[in-house]
């Protein structure tokens, strides 16, 4: 809205210009000298935020299609991530992308396989770098690798 509004200004200050053009000839001869540049400075400003909004017009567009492209990348990065997965442990990598910081004991209680089937699935997970652990108590918090973070 507001890159809408300064293109209709800019384009108000040129009309504006035109309109006071005619009659400033009229003042270079009998009038102060600084009517005549009156219609020059309006116009100067009015293409000036003309251009203006429309660069910033612009930049929305390409930044709204950069995100659309960013957003289908990530998709299409997660969706060969969870293909590649098959059945518990692309269980188990779908709750630790849900609630990263999840713990191992937690996904046991989540999911109901046993604490040595957790720990196996997670330490796939973790050779397979989509995952890495953290020391928490007796227990770990499982995070997304930092390669998969910047892309989910």
């Amino acid at each position: 809205m507001e890159r809408e509004l300064t293109l209709i200004v800019g384009v108000a200050l040129i009309a504006v210009a035109f309109v006071f053009a005619p009659s400033s000839h009229h003042y270079m001869m009998m009038g102060p000298y600084y009517l005549a540049v009156i219609p020059l400075i309006f116009t100067i400003a009015g293409i000036a935020l003309i251009l203006f909004s429309a660069f910033r017009i612009f930049e929305a567009k390409r930044s709204e299609e950069k995100s659309e492209v960013e957003e289908k990348c990530e998709d299409d990065k997660m969706g060969v991530v969870e293909k590649l997965l098959e059945g518990d442990e692309l269980e188990v990598f779908k709750i630790i992308r849900k609630n990263e910081g999840v713990t191992q004991d937690s996904l046991h209680f989540r999911t109901g396989f046993s604490p040595s089937k957790v720990s196996m699935i997670v330490k796939k997970l973790e050779e397979k770098n989509l995952i890495y652990r953290e020391r928490f108590g007796k227990t770990y918090r499982i995070y997304l690798s930092d390669w998969l973070k910047k892309n989910v």
